[in-house]
């Protein structure tokens, strides 16, 4: 369906005053939440500053949410022992931003957000170990494995905090695992238990690709977030009613390195011209970008968007056609857009 560029979403409802796109969307979340496992995505083309309002953040639950949550006398099994909330706000906190993607957002999907997380490092509740790996288990029954040398890294948290606030409960209150850099099934919601195991685990979340000779392999565990780039205006299907100047805006990111370049193009990825950062991202984060386009003639243009990171990773034109599993989808995004 086509999208007129204005951005500002109006529409009215019988008997009301002008109501924006977002109220619109944060009603329809509230009706459905806490009656299944909720997916909802952030709408892209909302995006005006580096965070995600909380109210905004894409939700992706694989069991229904906990009901009645509450964090008097919340407690986390770790090990044989036990923490309770009160002594992980005791611990030495710390504000990290880190972006978070659902290792099945489709190439220009919603199921990723960005915000700062306030919490204190896993590592200050475990034990001293030879383990090699720690299992993370929320209230709703998911859990994630980890090496236990990003459980150890200062970097990830036990999260009570979300961009200042408490933690919704959507998002995990009253406390979460942050894995930053890593695709979102590790940072488990409702966090109630931590073991320590020796036992390569049964991963879930798997590379798979197929071949005439070997039919379909395991590939390895998916964990770490790739370099990817999305547009948040104009939005596939736009209708750009104006001809000169239009500032072509998306964001980047790279999972545990740093963006260094976007690049865009409007010819059908004939031809491609380097986007300005808004920042110098640290590792984690996404960064804004923008693009100046002139547009000197009406017609349709085929944009697309990839981007590159410090470790020389850029983003792939398609998908490598061998992979059966459906995570990682980090493909350049592409749209198309009519300009009258």
């Amino acid at each position: 369906m086509a999208i007129r560029v204005s951005y500002k979403w109006p529409s009215r409802l019988p008997g009301s005053s002008r109501l924006s796109r977002r109220a619109l969307l944060l009603g329809a979340a509230a009706k459905v939440q806490g009656q299944k496992a909720e997916t909802t995505a952030f709408d892209l083309s909302l995006l005006d500053d580096a965070a995600v309002p909380n109210e905004l953040f894409f939700v992706r639950e694989h069991f229904p949410q906990p009901a009645a949550l509450s964090a008097a006398g919340w407690k986390i099994a770790v090990d044989a022992g036990a923490i309770s909330l009160d002594g992980v706000l005791a611990l030495p906190r710390r504000t990290l931003p880190a972006t978070i993607e659902c290792a099945e957002n489709p190439a220009g999907g919603g199921l990723v957000s960005h915000a700062e997380w306030t919490g204190c490092s896993l590592s200050g509740v475990l034990p001293k170990t030879d383990a090699p790996f720690v299992k993370l288990t929320g209230a709703d029954g998911f859990s994630h494995t980890i090496p236990i040398a990003k459980a150890l890294h200062p970097d990830t948290l036990l999260a009570t905090n979300m961009n200042g606030e408490k933690l919704p409960a959507q998002h995990g209150f009253p406390i979460r695992a942050i894995i930053p850099g890593w695709y979102g099934t590790g940072s488990i919601k409702w966090l109630q238990r931590i073991e320590l195991t020796t036992a390569e685990p049964a991963e879930a979340y798997v590379r798979q690709t197929r071949s005439l000779l070997a039919g379909v392999s395991n590939e390895g565990a998916v964990r770490e977030g790739g370099v990817k780039s999305v547009f948040s205006r104009p939005m596939d299907g736009a209708i750009l009613t104006k001809r000169g100047r239009f500032i072509v805006r998306g964001v980047a990111w790279a999972g545990e390195h740093q963006v260094r370049g976007v690049e865009v193009s409007v010819d059908g990825s004939k031809t491609w011209q380097p986007a300005r950062l808004e920042a110098n991202p640290p590792p984690y984060t996404w960064v804004r970008w923008s693009w100046d386009w002139k547009i000197a003639a009406a017609g349709e243009f085929d944009l697309a968007v990839r981007a590159t990171d410090d470790q020389g990773r850029t983003q792939p034109q398609e998908r490598a056609s061998n992979r059966v599993d459906n995570y990682e989808w980090d493909a350049w995004q592409t749209i198309r857009v009519l300009v009258t």
